[in-house]
């Protein structure tokens, strides 16, 4: 249940500066013409107002402010007179951004595109109307020779009509799809196939296509190395997964990122290794960029692969939000959470456990914002949930603990005192007994804080000292909670 708390949250205090993403504009390759860079084209990106122009070279550098490795930006337009999008469906398309792979734009001349589809379309025309005539022609011979009745004459010359009929509009469609082709990005063979087909050679075409081998042959033998190489595939990522445990339980964290990191890369489009990935990333080496690159590539592949009402879309999501939420940037983050919590719902129940920490998350965000109405509303829900739980296990309680702290932190912002003590009372009532000392001293320097407020300058004095000790004890003479107490007991004696 990732969540995020509030006394126990952690500001990041480094982010990502503004960034460039580099690209370059250039036409497609076609039969009669090689492709070339194109200069003056306009790119904008949503959400900006200052598009860019590309230069001479057919460069350009779209500044994406405060954008980390990962992240999505949006084309929102690319335009230049008397050219098109040889892919129009790249406006509107979120981008990941990366300062190592350049966005590459292909565009076609208009009039180079109308003159391509005119040629194929009257190949195509000519190669229809002639196997219209050879079969109109075989089936009067049959009439004529009395190998057909009139009757069955005329039902085969309407099938004929009929589908003379229905192959008439998809010309255009077939006509367009091959006019677009970027010869740039096929192989040999493919070039001469293609060409054949544009110049309505059929018959060398399909030779050619036969002369790589029997379709059903090279697909038997494409999905026997698909099976081998998921066997060996699955296989090394247990065995890295193996690895990652090993070294992990050794505390060699360095190694352990090592082994997940390679699992994730060996399928990017498995969105569970990339959110793993992540998170090991996140807990242990606060790397934003990179983490958010990971999260931002689990959404895309589960969103494409698993569908958008998906568990491992609404654990994307939720992993996008807190991370931005530890990074401050709340906004971002509200609109994230906007997208999972419907997504917990759906899966798991209003009145689930898990729902209640997305719940959680969304308050922690309006504290963060001011908005301590709203905060409080979603704490609220939240811990109906958990106090519906019977015999709750560790985690729920652990969790119903950080939210009694939450709710305290609103009450201090708000001045109810009272009310602040209570929840962190019933805060360290739901700690287990031993473990979770990190939170046991934040909750008692914490409920130190509101007795000092209160006027209970002894008990204060006396909650910050157990806490010190206790940090000494299990966090160690370092940590910075230990110094915080140590803080707070030199600042109650002055």
């Amino acid at each position: 249940m990732r969540k995020i708390t509030i006394l126990a949250f952690i500001a990041l205090t480094t982010l990502a500066q503004a960034q460039t993403q580099n690209g370059f504009v250039r036409t497609a390759s076609r039969p009669d013409k090689q492709s070339e860079r194109l200069q003056g084209v306009i790119v904008r990106v949503r959400g900006s107002h200052n598009p860019v122009m590309s230069a001479a070279d057919g460069a350009f550098q779209l500044l994406l402010p405060g954008t980390a490795a990962g992240e999505g930006y949006v084309i929102a337009g690319v335009n230049k007179a008397g050219y098109e999008l040889r892919e129009p469906e790249l406006i509107g398309r979120t981008q990941p951004f990366s300062e190592k792979v350049p966005l590459e734009i292909v565009m076609l001349s208009r009039q180079q595109l109308m003159q391509d589809k005119m040629r194929i379309e009257q190949k195509a025309r000519e190669n229809i109307e002639r196997y219209y005539n050879e079969r109109l022609e075989q089936l009067n011979e049959q009439l004529v020779q009395a190998k057909l009745s009139n009757a069955q004459f005329e039902q085969q010359l309407s099938q004929l009509e009929q589908q003379y009929e229905r192959f008439e509009p998809l010309i255009a469609q077939m006509s367009e799809r091959y006019a677009r082709t970027d010869y740039d990005q096929l192989d040999a063979a493919g070039v001469a196939i293609q060409q054949a087909i544009e110049e309505g050679n059929l018959d060398e075409a399909q030779q050619l296509i036969l002369k790589k081998g029997s379709p059903e042959d090279r697909e038997r033998k494409l999905r026997r190395i698909q099976q081998e190489a998921a066997f060996q595939l699955n296989d090394l990522a247990q065995d890295y997964y193996n690895l990652y445990t090993i070294h992990l339980s050794r505390f060699e964290n360095d190694s352990a990122l090592y082994y997940l990191v390679h699992r994730a890369q060996l399928d990017t489009t498995n969105a569970t290794w990339q959110l793993e990935a992540g998170r090991f990333l996140e807990l242990f080496f606060v790397k934003p960029a990179e983490v958010l690159e990971y999260y931002h590539r689990a959404l895309r592949h589960a969103t494409r692969n698993e569908g958008p009402r998906s568990t491992n879309v609404a654990l994307a999501h939720n992993a996008i939000a807190c991370t931005m939420a530890e990074l401050g940037k709340y906004d971002e983050a509200l609109a994230e959470f906007d997208e999972v919590l419907p997504l917990y719902e759906e899966i798991y129940g209003e009145n689930h456990i898990y729902t209640a920490a997305r719940e959680v998350n969304v308050g922690v965000v309006y504290y963060h914002l001011g908005k301590l109405r709203d905060a409080m509303r979603y704490f609220r829900a939240a811990l109906t949930t958990y106090q519906s739980v019977q015999a709750a296990d560790a985690e729920t309680l652990q969790a119903k603990a950080e939210l009694e702290n939450n709710m305290a932190a609103v009450y201090i912002a708000q001045g109810k005192l009272d009310e602040a003590e209570t929840h962190l009372q019933e805060a360290l009532a739901d700690l287990p007994a031993t473990g979770q000392e990190l939170y046991r001293v934040m909750f008692m320097k914490a409920l130190g804080y509101v007795k000092w407020q209160q006027g209970d300058k002894a008990t204060a004095r006396s909650l910050w000292k157990q806490a010190a000790e206790l940090s000494h004890r299990a966090l160690g003479d370092s940590h910075p909670q230990t110094a915080e107490c140590e803080r707070f007991l030199k600042l109650s004696e002055q």
